[in-house]
């Protein structure tokens, strides 16, 4: 996995290291109710977690040995195993962070009248 992100990173751009910070980041562009939750989802055999990363490998294989931490061994090995009966370990985990606008943000418009709960009158 570090070889992979190592070889995104260098490829694409892609940085991961900023992830467990994002809820506050939320927090600091001004939205409220800020929440987060992590999904670590098994690696099954023939599963679709399992395969996602298999090929997402794969798919990668040129960049990941220039990182110097895996050969084309290493990654032949990282491909079969998802799919082994040896497999037992989980996926890298997923975060999923949400937050709301306050009512009075900037440019914030009010709701349509159609979306608006009626008011009862007592």
């Amino acid at each position: 996995m570090r070889a992979m992100w190592k070889g995104l990173r260098a490829t694409i751009g892609t940085d991961v290291s900023w992830v467990p910070s994002y809820p506050h980041l939320l927090r600091a562009a001004g939205l409220g109710h800020v929440a987060a939750e992590v999904r670590v989802p098994p690696l099954l055999p023939g599963g679709p977690v399992s395969r996602f990363w298999a090929d997402t490998w794969q798919r990668s294989r040129a960049a990941m040995p220039a990182t110097g931490l895996v050969d084309d061994g290493d990654l032949d090995e990282a491909v079969r195993y998802p799919d082994s009966e040896e497999c037992a370990a989980r996926s890298a985990g997923l975060l999923t962070a949400w937050g709301r606008k306050p009512p009075n943000w900037p440019g914030m418009r009010e709701a349509p009248a159609w979306t608006r709960r009626p008011r009862r009158l007592v």
